[in-house]
């Protein structure tokens, strides 16, 4: 059996600067790749390519999918050079990982403050748009399958459980 690898992502819980009680979400839209989630809430994010620093990939991803402005990723970030390499050390940042289910993911997610009235504009998510806390908690509680279970492991973890 070949080896499989891990396909890293990083996702965002996006916070509206304006009113920090709502969290950006949207629904994934990828029928022909992933048809038994699409039209489930998740948080906006996607793959993150080599040697992109972590912040530039959430700040791309968000910008891509969300159309807001004035995104600001809230990570600590460090480089160190050695022999000619250069290596970022980030903080703030939730690891979550699929251990079962449709495809090996692991998501490196932060934290980010933006403004503006979302919008799809990626090709694969539909319906973007700002969602209370309080609202998003109930939709958790009482309609779990209607979230990816990526976003909502991240989502229930910072939540309920912070």
């Amino acid at each position: 059996m070949p080896e499989q690898l891990v396909l890293a992502n990083v996702y965002a819980i996006v916070r509206d600067r304006d009113r920090p009680g709502r969290i950006l979400l949207q629904k994934r839209w990828k029928p022909e790749s992933d048809p038994e989630n699409s039209g489930r809430w998740e948080l906006p994010g996607g793959k993150w390519r080599a040697f992109e620093p972590l912040a530039s990939c959430a700040e791309r991803e968000v910008l891509e999918e969300s159309g807001l402005s004035d995104v600001e990723v809230q990570v600590n970030q460090t480089d160190y050079e050695l022999m000619g390499d250069r290596v970022q050390v980030s903080d703030s940042i939730q690891l979550v990982q699929m251990l079962q289910g449709p495809y090996p993911s692991v998501l490196a997610v932060v934290d980010v403050v933006a403004s503006g009235q979302p919008h799809a504009t990626g090709d694969g998510s539909r319906e973007a748009q700002w969602i209370e806390q309080e609202s998003l908690m109930e939709m958790m509680q009482h309609e779990p399958e209607s979230f990816t279970a990526l976003s909502f492991a991240a989502l229930r973890y910072r939540l309920f459980q912070q």
